[in-house]
C-alpha cells in the first residue's frame, strides 16, 4: 500500500502547490505580462521541467529531507546550505500567507463579506490557524494522504474543465494581441518581471523533496513522475493563462492597457475567469465549481507548505545551522512546534496588509535563489561524487565517462542566476525584504556557529534527532562519564551519553548526570599540578564548552565538566570513575598508533574485530562499570580531501559495550 499510494502523494504534493499557484498567479504575472503572459507561463513551466530533473537526480541520491539545503551540503559546505535553506525557508511562510489571502477572495460566491477587509483577515487567520494546529497535531496517515490526492485530482480537473469550457465559450485568439505593442506594451523589463513571478510553481519542488524520503519508489516511479509533470505543467499554464486572457482581455485603460485580472480580480482569477463565461448560467455553475475547490485546493496548498516548512527546520537544526529550541519536537507528536507557531506569526503579519504582488515578488527572490544554488550542486556533483549511486540521471548530458555535464542543470541554473538579479534590480520591495531576510539569517548563522557553537561556518556538525525531541530514552543510567579529546566525535559520545542518560522517576531522586572530564596527560617531569600550556588549557576549554552545549540538549539531563591532571590518560579516566561512582562510561575508541600500539576488539555479532588504542585498551581491562565504546565508522574522513562523511556516518557509529 505504502509503495502504491507514494509516487501518486508525491506528484500530488508537487502538483497541489502548481496548482495552487494559478489560483493568484495568474492575476500578478498578467499585470506586467499582458498579452504575452501565456507565453510567459510556458517558460515558467519549461523552467519547472528543468528544475524537476535536477532535484529527482539529486534527492534520489541521498534520500535527505532539505532540497536544495542538502544537496549545497553534499556539493559545497555548509554555509551554502545555509544560504539556500533559509531562502527556502521564507518562501514556505509566503505560501501559506498568500493561500490564506486567497481563500476568502473564493468564497466570495457564498457572501460578499469574505472578501471586506474584515472576513478577509478573519479567514486567512483561521487558514493559518486550522493548518498550524494540523501541522503540530502530526500530518500522518493514509486518509489524509488519499484525501491530498483525491483534491490533486479535483484540482487538475477544475483546471482542465477550465480550459475546455472556455475554449469552446471564449476562444478568440485574437483578442491575446489586440493591446501588444513589442518592447513598449509590455516593456522588456515587465516581462522579464512577469516571468519570475510566474516561478512560483516552482515550490511544489521543494515541498516533495521533503517528503520523498518517506515514500517508497524506484527508478521507473521516478521516471514517470517526472515524465508527467514534464507534460502536465507547461501545458496547463500555457492553456489556463490562454483562456484567462481571452475571457478577461487586455483592453485600453486611461493609464495603458489592462486587465481586470490584475485589479478586481488580482486575487481570485480563476474565479474572475468563469465568472466572465456567457452564456450566465454557465458561469453562475461554474462559479460554485471554483468556490468549493478553490479554497480547499488553497487550504491544503498551505497544509503541505508548512509541512515541508517542519521538516525543513527539522533538517536545520539537526545540522546546527539554526538553534536546536527553534526545531524542538514535541514529546507526543514530534513535531517542530516551536518553529511552527514563529512561521504561523509571521505568515498572519504577512497577510495583513493583502498584497499578493508584493509577496510574489518576496518568494521569487527566495525561490530563484535556492533554485540556482540546487542546479549548481547537482553538476558539482558530477565532478566531486561521480561514483555514487544515481537511481535516477537526468537526460542531455555531455561530457567523458561519469564526469559528464547535465545541461538542463546548466541551463536552470542560468535562467535563475538572471531571475534572481532581475529581482533584485527590478522590484525594490522584494529587494529591501529578501535581502533584509537572508542579512539576517546570515548574521544570525555566523554568530550562532562561531560565538555560541565555536565551529568552523562550513564544516558539518550534525546531532542526532533525539537532542531534539527531549524524550526520555528506554535504558536508564543515572550517572555517566564521558571523556572528551577534542575530536569531532566528541559530539556522538556526548550525544549517546545523553540519550542514555534517564530521567529520575521519583521528586525526589537526583536528575540523571553526565560527568564530562579532559584528561590533561603531565609528563612525570613536571609535578602533577603543574599549570599546562595555554594552548592545551584553550583546547581543553573549547572542548568541554562545546560537550556542555550538546549534553544540555536533553532538558532532563543535568552537564558537570572538568580538565583532570592524570600522568595517562588512561589511568585518569579509570581513577575518576571509580571517585565518582558513576554508572557507566561512555568513550570513543581510538585508533591504535604505531608507536603505543593497541588491541583488537571483538564481540558476539561483530562484522570484524575492531582495533582500537592503548587508552581505549587501558580503560575497558580496568573500569570498575560498563563502558560503552564508540568508534566512527571506516574511512569516517577522507585526510586527504577533508571531505566529511554523508548523514548516516554522523549519526551511525560502531558500538561496542564491556560489562565488568
Amino acid at each position: 500500500m505504502k509503495r502504491l499510494l507514494g509516487v501518486p502523494w508525491l506528484f500530488a504534493v508537487a502538483y497541489s502547490a502548481v496548482g495552487f499557484s494559478l489560483y493568484f498567479s495568474i492575476g500578478v504575472v498578467a499585470e506586467f505580462g499582458l498579452g504575452l503572459t501565456p507565453l510567459i507561463f510556458l517558460g515558467a513551466g519549461l523552467l519547472f521541467v528543468l528544475t524537476t530533473f535536477t532535484y529527482v537526480e539529486g534527492g534520489a541520491m541521498f534520500l535527505e529531507r532539505g532540497g536544495s539545503s542538502t544537496l549545497a551540503r553534499n556539493a559545497f559546505n555548509e554555509l551554502i546550505s545555509f544560504i539556500a535553506g533559509w531562502a527556502v525557508l521564507i518562501d514556505y511562510i509566503i505560501i501559506v500567507a498568500i493561500a490564506a489571502i486567497s481563500v476568502p477572495h473564493y468564497l466570495t460566491p457564498i457572501s460578499e463579506r469574505f472578501g471586506d477587509s474584515g472576513g478577509e483577515i478573519a479567514t486567512a487567520g483561521a487558514v493559518i490557524l486550522g493548518v498550524t494546529l494540523v501541522n503540530i497535531v502530526g500530518f500522518t496517515g493514509q486518509a489524509r494522504q488519499r484525501l491530498l490526492v483525491v483534491l490533486a485530482l479535483a484540482d487538475l480537473g477544475l483546471q482542465v474543465v477550465v480550459i475546455a469550457v472556455g475554449a469552446v465559450v471564449a476562444l478568440d485568439p485574437e483578442l491575446l494581441t489586440a493591446q501588444l505593442d513589442l518592447f513598449s506594451s509590455p516593456t522588456f523589463s515587465d516581462v522579464v518581471y512577469a516571468g519570475v513571478i510566474a516561478t512560483v510553481a516552482l515550490a511544489g519542488i521543494e515541498a516533495a523533496s521533503d517528503l520523498a524520503p518517506d515514500l517508497e519508489w524506484g527508478p521507473g516511479d521516478l521516471r514517470k513522475v517526472v515524465n508527467t509533470g514534464a507534460v502536465i505543467v507547461p501545458l496547463l499554464y500555457t492553456a489556463m493563462a490562454a483562456v484567462a486572457l481571452m475571457a478577461v482581455p487586455v483592453v485600453a485603460g486611461p493609464d495603458g492597457p489592462e486587465t481586470a485580472l490584475a485589479g478586481r480580480y488580482i486575487e481570485e482569477p480563476v474565479l474572475g475567469v468563469v465568472q466572465s463565461f456567457d452564456p450566465v448560467w454557465l458561469a453562475d455553475t461554474m462559479q460554485w465549481v471554483v468556490a468549493v475547490v478553490a479554497p480547499a485546493v488553497l487550504i491544503w496548498a498551505a497544509s503541505i507548505s508548512m509541512l515541508g516548512l517542519s521538516r525543513h527546520v527539522y533538517t536545520l537544526a539537526t545540522n546546527r545551522q539554526i538553534p536546536s529550541w527553534l526545531g524542538k519536537l514535541g514529546r507526543r507528536t514530534a513535531t517542530p512546534f516551536v518553529a511552527i507557531w514563529i512561521s504561523a506569526g509571521i505568515a498572519l503579519g504577512l497577510t495583513l496588509p493583502g498584497d499578493v504582488e508584493v509577496l510574489a515578488g518576496l518568494y521569487a527572490f527566495g525561490i530563484t535563489l535556492a533554485i540556482a544554488i540546487a542546479h549548481l550542486s547537482v553538476i558539482r556533483l558530477r565532478f566531486s561524487d561521480p561514483d555514487r549511486e544515481r537511481p535516477y540521471r537526468m537526460p542531455f548530458s555531455v561530457g567523458a565517462a561519469e564526469r559528464s555535464v547535465p545541461i538542463p542543470a546548466v541551463i536552470g541554473a542560468a535562467v535563475a542566476i538572471a531571475a534572481w538579479a532581475s529581482v533584485v534590480v527590478l522590484h525594490d520591495e522584494a529587494r529591501y525584504l529578501g535581502g533584509g531576510w537572508m542579512l539576517f539569517g546570515l548574521v544570525a548563522y555566523v554568530v550562532y556557529r562561531r560565538f555560541v557553537e565555536g565551529t568552523s561556518l562550513t564544516r558539518r556538525v550534525a546531532v542526532p534527532a533525539e537532542a531534539l525531541t527531549k524524550t526520555t530514552p528506554e535504558v536508564e543510567y543515572g550517572s555517566i562519564l564521558v571523556p572528551v579529546f577534542g575530536t569531532e566525535l566528541d559530539d556522538d559520545i556526548v550525544g549517546t551519553a545523553g540519550r542514555l542518560a534517564d530521567a529520575a522517576d521519583a521528586p525526589e531522586e537526583r536528575a540523571p548526570r553526565l560527568d564530562v572530564i579532559y584528561v590533561m596527560e603531565m609528563p612525570l617531569t613536571v609535578p602533577l599540578d603543574a599549570p599546562p600550556s595555554p594552548e592545551r588549557l584553550e583546547e581543553a576549554k573549547r572542548a568541554l564548552e562545546r560537550a556542555k552545549d550538546v549534553g544540555e540538549e536533553y532538558d532532563t539531563v543535568e552537564v558537570a565538566t572538568e580538565m583532570v591532571r592524570a600522568r595517562s590518560v588512561g589511568a585518569g579516566i579509570v581513577e575518576e570513575a571509580r571517585r565518582r561512582d558513576v554508572e557507566m562510561i561512555v568513550m570513543g575508541g581510538e585508533p591504535p598508533t604505531r608507536v603505543r600500539g593497541g588491541a583488537v576488539l571483538g564481540g558476539i555479532g561483530a562484522a570484524k574485530p575492531a582495533e582500537i588504542g592503548e587508552v581505549t585498551e587501558y580503560v575497558l581491562k580496568k573500569a570498575p562499570c560498563r563502558v560503552l565504546l564508540t568508534a566512527p565508522p571506516e574511512e569516517r574522513k577522507d585526510d586527504e580531501t577533508g571531505v566529511e562523511p554523508p548523514d548516516e556516518a554522523l549519526h551511525e557509529g560502531t558500538l561496542h559495550e564491556r560489562h565488568h
